[in-house]
């Protein structure tokens, strides 16, 4: 069994399901351990914030058993995701004063700037989930990638703040820690996609990601290598299943089973002579209705999503910057002529963002349903390497202390 402190872990709490995967870290490459998936009850979650904690408990608590069954480890902390409507990012500006015009500057001027720019924009009911420095300015002059060792009077800092909301935040966190698992770090679930699915040159170019998930569909934008943007469009698979249940009347979860069995946004492919049987509100039978029916109404719904996505990039000023175009993750992403849908209402080429091929991935996670969570396990290990780092500095400064 692994030691509990080498085992790197990342917990996705979505909407529809927990999803829990376990690494380790061998000679700084990353190899599978285990994963667990539970389902979570429907009245858990109410647009993407936690409306009783009891079913999605639950469903930690299982995906989390799972993982430590499966992989023979025990599980006392994870980084989670944390998604949604109420997730979102401001550009914010702060600035420091040095001693004098001759000083260095440190490592703490930096982080006293992007600290200080991280807590400007935040109203008291939201919280920073992370600050990503962008730029920095020495007396006013700009365009510093790395201000460290540079000497001036005044260090500017440009930083992306990615904030939730204080109470659906600390509502996650509190379900995570009931189920006996220590929250390290909250990380943006899109954040985590991306981390997993984006090369280095598509954050170069220009590249907008979407998580499609349950409840909501979630944008981040990437260009010049900066995070530009996260947002969210507050539609997803829920809502495609409750189209097709109204307009079929049959039950939603006869409409989950009918999209996924025959779903297509793209109903001009189908043959029009072509039926599926849709099975009645009483439960007593079947109705057959034409499957073009069917894929005209996730086309709908489908062009509505990626039409919001589109006036989001044009209001933000991204409209025919991005260059990569468009990477679709999350397990919405596996409909059907999704990808093509994207294409023509984005007017840019669009992929599927798959997780990346960790030792003993097994394939049944080779899916962008699983995209979060791996993405999540790769930045525990960030995190884990950043603290390693931090306490080899003290570590080196103590023994300097006493020699």
């Amino acid at each position: 069994m692994p030691p509990v402190q080498h085992c790197l872990v990342g917990l996705d709490l979505g909407s529809s399901n927990t999803r829990c995967v376990a690494a380790i870290e061998e000679n700084s490459r990353l190899r599978f351990i285990s994963h667990g998936l539970a389902p979570v009850g429907r009245r858990g979650w109410e647009r993407s914030v936690v409306s009783d904690q009891d079913p999605i408990l639950e469903s930690v608590e299982k995906a989390v058993e799972e993982a430590e069954r499966n992989g023979g480890v025990l599980i006392d902390a994870a980084v989670v995701g944390i998604g949604g409507v109420h997730v979102k990012s401001n550009l914010s500006h702060a600035y420091v004063n040095l001693n004098s015009w001759e000083e260095e500057i440190t490592k703490e001027h930096v982080d006293e700037a992007v600290k200080r720019a991280s807590q400007g924009p935040l109203s008291e009911d939201r919280v920073v989930v992370q600050a990503t420095p962008l730029e920095f300015s020495v007396d006013q002059q700009p365009h510093k990638r790395n201000p460290l060792g540079m000497a001036g009077s005044r260090l500017d800092a440009q930083v992306q703040v990615i904030s939730a909301l204080a109470q659906a935040h600390d509502n996650i966190c509190a379900v995570v820690n009931r189920a006996g698992v220590r929250v390290e770090e909250t990380i943006s679930e899109v954040f985590a996609a991306s981390y997993a699915v984006l090369e280095e040159q598509e954050r170069e170019m220009g590249v907008a990601v979407v998580d499609m998930g349950a409840d909501s569909c979630e944008l981040l934008v990437y260009l010049d290598n900066d995070l530009r943007l996260v947002s969210s469009i507050p539609y997803g698979g829920e809502h495609f299943a409750r189209d097709v249940a109204a307009v079929l009347k049959t039950h939603r979860d006869d409409a989950e089973r009918l999209i996924e069995q025959y779903g297509c946004v793209l109903p001009e492919q189908t043959p029009a002579n072509v039926t599926v049987a849709v099975p009645n509100l009483k439960g007593d039978g079947f109705e057959e209705q034409p499957r073009r029916l069917l894929n005209e109404i996730l086309k709908a719904r489908g062009e509505e999503i990626f039409e919001l996505i589109r006036e989001e990039l044009d209001r933000q000023g991204f409209a025919n910057r991005l260059v990569s175009g468009t990477v679709l993750t999350g397990s919405l992403s596996c409909l059907a002529g999704v990808c093509d849908l994207a294409e023509q209402v984005l007017d840019s080429n669009a992929r599927i963002g798959l997780p990346p091929r960790i030792e003993d991935l097994p394939d049944e996670l080779d899916h962008p349903g699983w995209a979060t969570s791996i993405g999540l396990v790769l930045y525990a290990q960030r995190l884990r390497l950043h603290q390693k780092r931090r306490k080899d500095r003290v570590a080196e400064w103590l023994k300097a202390l006493f020699n």
